[in-house]
This record gives C-alpha cells, structure tokens and sequence, in this order.
C-alpha cells in the first residue's frame, strides 16, 4: 500500500503512527516469454502451508492458465520449481510444438537466473531424469538487470497494472465511505480473506494487458539477448551443433554466485496467517532510502511563524519520514 513521506501529528508527541509503512501482502509471480513474444501463463505462490491458504480460482485465471500454489514462506522452492515446469513449461512447449509445426521431440532451452533453487544439485537431477528435453542456460548472478527478459521488460508494467488497479479499488473504497458518510478508511479492508482473490483477478488482468504488448516483449529480448548475441544465425547454431556433438561444448555450466533473493528477511511465522494483528508503523533495520520529491513542494519546517495564540497550542506540525 503507498505511503507518503509526510504525516502530521501533535506537537509533543512522541510516537507517530505511519498508517501504511511495513503493511505488506507478498506473494511471488513467476513471469516468462518465449523469443517469438509470447507470455507464458502465470505462476503465482502465495504464503502458506496447505491448499486452503489459496484464494479460489476465477474464470479469469483458470482462462489465463494460472497455476495457483503455495510455499511455506511465498518463495519458489523445489517444490513449486517442479510444479513450474511441469504445468507451464511443458505445457506451453507442447502448444508451441503443434503450433509452429515442429519436431515432436524438439529440444527446449531455459533461461534461468542462478537463484539458489534454479541452481541447486537437486534442480539440476530432477531435470535431467525427468525432462532432458530441456537445456538449463543460467544469467549470470547480478547480470539480471542486463541478461534477463523479465527484469529488462516484464516485471515493471506488469507490477504497475497491479498497482494501478490497487490504487483504482482503494478509492473506490474511499468514496463508498464518502457517499455513506462513514469515513473509515481501508485498513479493515486489507485483510488477506479480502485481497487474495483481489490479487489473483489484478494479477490476471495485468498479465492480459502485458500480453498485448508483443513488441515491447519482443524489443525486450533484443536488448537482453538477440541484440547481443545472433542466435539466429544458422551458421553459428550449426558450429555450436557440431561442439556439442564433439563434445567440446561446456552445456552444464552453472554460475559460482547465487542471484540475491531480493526479499527481506522472512520469519518461521506465516506472514499472511489472518489471526495475526497487524501492525501499522513498525519499522525494520534495514536501511531506507529517501523518496524522490516531484513537482512543487513546500518544507513546512522553513516557514517562520509569529509566536502562535494560546488557543492554538495544540496545532498539528509536520513530521518527515521515508
């Protein structure tokens, strides 16, 4: 939920309550496309530890091929990595077999970054027994930003569809209360039995939206992998063809680093457990970065003031946070 970097209170006081900061509803969505442009279906891994912690599938996301599972901790594991390819890889390279009219036993090559999961001993073997069809190639760690389509081109719309169809049903609340003369705010309204099915049904539509787009996803691999280097060039597949089978090509490379999670640290607890209180305005240790500023603001804290009445002792000042 977007906070702001401005809040008032009482003069005095000496705690402030930041409605907003470190309230937070995680899950991980597993993104993908092809080199023709084509987005894979989703798959979304919401905290917890049985079937029930799911939120129940729509017609939107059983239309879209969701593949709706869980972790104990919202992360990719074994478990889900397997499921992955078993209801999205596959299916979609059996789609894509009868579709461009290939080889029944054509080979697949996956992109993966080297997160700990992706690389791991365990991965790998299960792999090699039960798909060897498919060809792991590993972006190197911290190379993401540069070598990976879904951080070159997939992750900010489609995050951003999801926000924007956030902020859209947070004001509709808003009004709601505003007509009814009821003004509440939404912090009731954030609880997981409400958003699970919220965020599924955003999810959906803003992969939908995304799935649109081909020419950005496809711009998106020119600048992460064809533009450098032609893997189309019939004469270097056939040269790297005949490596391959002279066996002087290294396929089984697996990168030394592991690609940060990129998630704060999680507790044993289940984060999304709805008999839990919630707390509003606990800060963590990690280290925060001050919020750009656009546009024309004014730093209440600069204006000089006359000495104020007595009646307005109690006036409300302005306290930053970020």
């Amino acid at each position: 939920m977007p906070a702001a970097s401005w809040t008032y209170e009482r003069v005095g006081s000496s705690a402030i309550a930041i409605v907003g900061a470190e309230d937070k509803r995680q899950i991980t969505a597993c993104v993908a496309a092809s080199l023709r442009g084509d987005l894979l279906p989703l798959q979304l891994i919401f905290d917890g530890k049985t079937p029930r912690s799911l939120p129940r599938a729509s017609t939107a996301s059983v239309a879209a091929r969701i593949d709706i599972t869980h972790s104990d901790n919202h992360w990719s594991s074994q478990e889900t990595m397997q499921r992955y390819i078993e209801q999205i890889i596959m299916p979609h390279t059996e789609r894509s077999i009868a579709l461009y009219e290939l080889r029944s036993d054509a080979h697949v090559v996956l992109l993966l970054d080297a997160w700990a999961v992706h690389k791991s001993a365990q991965f790998r073997a299960w792999m090699a027994q039960h798909h060897p069809r498919i060809h792991i190639v590993y972006v190197p760690a911290n190379c993401t930003s540069k070598l990976q389509l879904a951080d070159v081109a997939l992750q900010r719309p489609f995050k951003h569809g999801i926000t924007e169809r956030f902020n859209m049903w947070a004001a509709e609340r808003v009004a709601e209360q505003i007509r009814e003369e009821k003004p509440a705010a939404i912090a009731d309204l954030l609880k997981m039995s409400v958003l699970k099915p919220l965020i599924l049904q955003w999810c959906a539509e803003s992969w939908q939206d995304l799935r649109e787009r081909k020419q950005l996803i496809l711009d998106g691999w020119e600048r992460s992998c064809t533009g450098l280097y032609d893997i189309n060039s019939p004469a270097k597949r056939a040269a790297a063809h005949d490596l391959v089978y002279l066996r002087r090509l290294d396929t089984d490379t697996v990168p030394e680093e592991t690609e940060a999670d990129g998630y704060e640290s999680s507790d044993s607890e289940d984060e999304l457990d709805l008999t839990k209180e919630r707390q509003f305005g606990k800060r963590s240790g990690r280290a925060r970065t001050q919020a750009k500023q656009y546009g024309y603001m004014i730093n209440s804290e600069r204006i000089e003031l006359e000495d104020p009445p007595a009646s307005a002792a109690a006036a409300a000042a302005p306290h930053s946070h970020t």
